[in-house]
């Protein structure tokens, strides 16, 4: 479990950065098609965003309360550079709290057939944002921006808790 934390943790710290630069970032860029990402870098962003709401609130049980994706993705991208935050401390919480009767508990996602676990939505979750970061940094990186290495062990030599 303690390996799990310590990846969610290093999430929260790469969507910082990549929301971070982003955010600094003209819609020239931002909102151009982007070859590689799933439309636009601000799409991309949004969506990585909406996944995690959407997996965090079926996690907690909580699937009847999620917003339409219109109202969700209405939003700037101001906002979602800090609601990605308090995602990533709601999914820290819910890790630290879980217990393995709720990790293995089947949760269903409803653009999905199938049921899955809470355990592999966790999974999913990482890897489905470190895809998505890694594309937007590859679109911005294409168009001039320096972009940020998010390795893991420079999150440690910032200091961030693991």
């Amino acid at each position: 479990m303690q390996d799990l934390i310590a990846l969610y943790r290093h999430n929260t710290w790469a969507n910082h950065k990549v929301f971070d630069l982003a955010r600094s970032q003209g819609p020239d860029v931002l909102d151009a098609e982007a070859p590689g990402t799933r439309d636009t870098a601000t799409g991309t962003l949004k969506h990585l965003a909406r996944v995690e709401y959407a997996y965090l609130m079926l996690m907690e049980q909580r699937g009847s309360e999620v917003e339409s994706r219109e109202t969700y993705e209405a939003r700037d991208l101001a906002w979602f550079g800090d609601h990605v935050q308090e995602l990533g401390a709601g999914l820290l919480r819910l890790l630290e709290s879980a217990t393995d009767e709720v990790l293995s508990r089947d949760m269903r996602i409803p653009w999905f057939d199938f049921p899955i676990t809470v355990r592999d939505g966790l999974r999913q979750v990482l890897t489905h944002s470190a895809q998505h970061r890694s594309q937007v940094l590859s679109w911005l990186s294409s168009q001039g921006v320096q972009t940020p290495d998010l390795d893991y062990v420079l999150m440690m030599r910032e200091g961030v808790r693991v």
